[in-house]
């Protein structure tokens, strides 16, 4: 299956340190692939990247064939790059319903004009919004709390929505990074379930951050690990778990100690 993602040579400098260095990867679609490494290792510079947060000092990035990189954050996101966020960034006085209303922006095509004079286009387009975005919410049962405002839900839920409005602008890769970061062990078998359901349905390809590594080798079809924003070490699960690398690279532990084995 060709890639949906293709990434090469990428690099970036922060004035004399190199952040990353010469990463490559290519993902196919409905693929759940696992980044994991140390802190600091180079991880999220790898999302700001693809999301054109940051430009890199070098190489190329290819979605779906088309090159994204000079392009906005919010053209990326049109193309099909979508994203989670470690630390929750949720309108949180805002409903839920809202919170994915605000994610549509980009496929509406109503004019400032006929949103001032509240045309028939604005109306159409905004009803067909709100349906969309209930359904979507009901896909995750969430409708009943749709009106609710966002910073009262659970924490689990919060994360949930991040994931329901970032699936809203239709992407064809969802970046997740830390999704489990401040759960218990429940809300992280739920969210796994949540990952899976969410490649299955939408067709997505799905890259997650994770530190939590019960997560990441329960749930991801291949593993890249970054130290010092060098690929030290990728492929399945199995090959990553005791790979002497990775092991060194989690604060020198022993063999038998590696954070992997749990």
């Amino acid at each position: 299956m060709a890639a949906v993602l293709d990434v090469s040579n990428l690099g970036i400098n922060f004035g004399g340190l190199q952040a990353l260095d010469d990463f490559n990867i290519q993902v196919r679609s409905r693929e759940i692939v696992g980044l994991i490494g140390p802190n600091g290792a180079g991880k999220t510079t790898v999302f700001n990247l693809l999301t054109n947060v940051y430009h890199p000092s070098k190489g190329g990035i290819s979605l779906t064939g088309r090159n994204t990189l000079g392009k906005a954050t919010h053209e990326v996101t049109k193309y099909g790059i979508a994203r989670t966020f470690q630390n929750i960034r949720l309108f949180k006085s805002l409903s839920v319903i809202d919170n994915v209303r605000i994610a549509l922006h980009n496929s509406m095509t109503y004019s400032l004009l006929e949103a001032c004079l509240r045309l028939p286009k604005y109306w159409r387009q905004e009803a067909a919004a709100t349906k969309f975005s209930r359904e979507l919410l009901g896909v995750f049962g969430m409708e009943a709390v749709a009106d609710a405002p966002a910073g009262s839900l659970p924490y689990g839920a919060q994360r949930r929505l991040e994931i329901v409005r970032a699936l809203a602008t239709n992407p064809k890769v969802l970046l997740l990074d830390e999704p489990a970061a401040g759960m218990n062990p429940s809300e992280t078998s739920e969210l796994m379930g949540t990952i899976r359901g969410v490649r299955d349905k939408f067709e997505v390809a799905i890259i997650l951050i994770e530190h939590d590594m019960s997560l990441v080798m329960g749930i991801c079809e291949r593993i890249i690990v970054l130290n010092y924003g060098l690929i030290i070490a990728q492929g399945e699960p199995d090959e990553i778990r005791n790979n002497p690398l990775v092991v060194e690279a989690y604060l020198g532990q022993q063999r038998g100690s590696s954070p992997c084995s749990r």
